[in-house]
């Protein structure tokens, strides 16, 4: 047994260096793997003119190598729990009645399941969405021009400029909340039955990995929320006005600006609530007192609607007879 004990101190070092020399690679800008999110185009492009939404897109550029410092540390940590499964099977081996044959069995599951980690992450997206690749990023396109320099003009330009790598920003979080979220589930697999929704089987640990798999899909399943409300694609922020009279083409145009940049501020609060209330429904199904499955839907609810603004818009004003006079969005 004084072999067992030294070959546990061993690894109890292992992690440390393992970790140390990681994170020393990654502050040194070594490119652990290509992200998911493509370069931005058009305004709020990173190296470009210094703009809030170049400096969004550089930190989502820049950022997207954590992907592959997440999938070290699995390799890592598959390596330190396979370790530790051998010396669960000697201690089996020499004393079966205090050590289960399930604690070497369980611990190599765990291994092999983070040492496969692009696999798991993969099949979590493929569960929800049926194949295909990670929903593309919707840059929109935009309603009439601003004139003058008020405030009106500078909500417009500031939206403009940071929709896109907002939307680029709200995809990466998604994508790495999901990886670390895979390896809890994963880590989880270690634990008991007695540690109730956050055992092995529990009802935290099954959502656990359906949640991951939402994040994986999060464009998809905003797809299929629109598709659910409306019946099709209406998230756009590209509006007409249906009653112009007493307008000038310019002022028209301005107007129309000034629409499509408060759909968009709305738009990127909208993403905020729908990915917040799928962390709500993960913490109901963990048992957080403080957490309520109506929370969650409203959160995804009202998220989706702010999402689909304009298809709300227009179905209201339909409802109400307004669609001849009112803003329409296509």
């Amino acid at each position: 047994m004084n072999g067992v004990n030294r070959l546990k101190r061993l690894l109890s070092i292992v992690p440390i260096f393992g970790l140390t020399t990681l994170f020393l690679t990654f502050f040194a800008d070594l490119a652990w793997a290509a992200g998911p999110i493509a370069p931005a185009k058009g305004p709020g492009v990173c190296g470009g003119a210094l703009t809030i939404g170049g400096v969004i897109q550089c930190v989502v550029e820049n950022s997207q190598e954590s992907i592959g410092l997440l999938t070290a540390l699995s390799y890592l940590f598959g390596l330190v729990i396979g370790a530790m499964a051998v010396i669960k099977v000697i201690e089996h081996v020499t004393n079966p009645h205090q050590v289960s044959a399930w604690e070497p069995m369980k611990r190599a599951l765990v291994a092999g399941c983070l040492f496969a980690l692009p696999m798991v992450t993969e099949a979590l997206y493929n569960t929800l969405v049926d194949g295909g690749a990670l929903g593309g990023i919707n840059d929109n396109t935009w309603s009439g021009a601003p004139t003058g320099g008020g405030l009106d003009a500078m909500v417009v330009a500031l939206m403009n400029n940071a929709f896109a790598p907002m939307h680029r920003l709200v995809a990466l979080f998604c994508y790495l909340a999901g990886v670390v979220l895979a390896i809890v589930g994963i880590m989880r697999l270690l634990k008991s039955a007695q540690e109730g929704a956050r055992g092995p089987g529990g009802f935290g640990t099954i959502m656990t990995f359906l949640i991951a798999g939402v994040l994986f899909s999060a464009d998809e399943m905003m797809a299929a929320w629109e598709n659910t409300l409306f019946g099709t694609q209406t998230m756009n922020t590209k509006a007409s006005l249906n009653f112009a009279a007493g307008l000038t083409a310019v002022e028209e145009q301005h107007i129309l600006s000034v629409i499509s940049a408060v759909v968009a501020f709305v738009m990127v609060l909208g993403w905020i609530s729908f990915i917040r209330g799928w962390f709500i429904v993960r913490d109901v199904a963990e048992g957080n007192s403080q957490a309520s499955m109506m929370a969650a839907i409203t959160h995804i609810f009202g998220g989706a609607l702010a999402i689909n603004l304009g298809g709300v818009m227009n179905a209201v004003q339909e409802t109400f007879g307004l669609a001849a006079i009112g803003v329409n969005f296509n």
